[in-house]
């Protein structure tokens, strides 16, 4: 399990962000406070908003949360 803080600034980012966390293949998780929601739902993740830190967290040894919320992935 691999996981990173971030916090979304855009709209496109998050949205960018989910259709990247739907391609892969383990799941990936977005905790806001107390609340856990699957990375793979565009409207889960919306409901956090941007501006708001969340822990992305991807279930696989070999998985690289940096490039879900890269630019450059």
């Amino acid at each position: 399990m691999r996981h990173m803080e971030h916090t979304f600034s855009t709209v496109e980012e998050l949205v960018e962000f989910v259709v990247r966390a739907e391609k892969c293949d383990f799941s990936i998780e977005v905790i806001c406070g107390q609340t856990v929601i699957d990375g793979k739902s565009l409207m889960g993740v919306m409901s956090i908003g941007i501006g708001k830190q969340v822990k992305i967290v991807c279930h696989s040894a070999d998985a690289l949360p940096e490039k879900l919320v890269s630019h450059a992935a």
